[in-house]
């Protein structure tokens, strides 16, 4: 999946490290938002969790 993507960024015109650096960024946000919302649903799930 990153490969097809990086492949489609670099033939829609980016260069090759501008490319992996997207999907790098797209990576580290998405782990911060997966880590974000496993924490809200444990405050969710626990009793007096705000």
């Amino acid at each position: 999946m990153i490969l097809l993507v990086v492949i489609v960024l670099v033939c829609s015109g980016h260069s090759a490290s501008d490319a992996l650096g997207l999907v790098m960024a797209a990576g580290a946000a998405s782990a911060q938002i997966g880590f974000w919302l496993s924490g809200q649903r444990m405050a969710a799930g626990s009793p007096g969790g705000v």
